[in-house]
């Protein structure tokens, strides 16, 4: 695995860069159902990928209230075609 991409690796960190990869900007909530954590598993999930410069936490105001909201950062996103590309390369490597 390419240094740096080993973050992104862990099973329910994968599954939520591939969710923002897909909708760049997603609510707590939404993200919380769509991965079917608990909501301190998905912010220990998503402040590893914060520190790592992949996402961006953020508060925005709604009619009734304010949301967290998570949105992929283009390091994250660049990570995320890395991590891919490095996981194409050995599944062809494995034949």
């Amino acid at each position: 695995m390419p240094p740096g991409l080993d973050v992104i690796h862990q099973p329910q960190r994968l599954r939520l860069m591939a969710l923002l990869y897909k909708h760049r900007d997603i609510g707590f909530a939404a993200t919380r159902d769509a991965l079917a954590l608990t909501d301190g598993n998905l912010a220990s999930h998503a402040t590893r990928l914060e520190r790592a410069g992949y996402l961006r936490a953020r508060r925005a105001l709604l009619r009734d209230g304010f949301e967290l909201r998570y949105r992929i950062t283009p390091e994250g996103s660049a990570a995320f075609q890395a991590y891919l590309g490095a996981l194409r390369e050995f599944l062809q490597g494995q034949s």
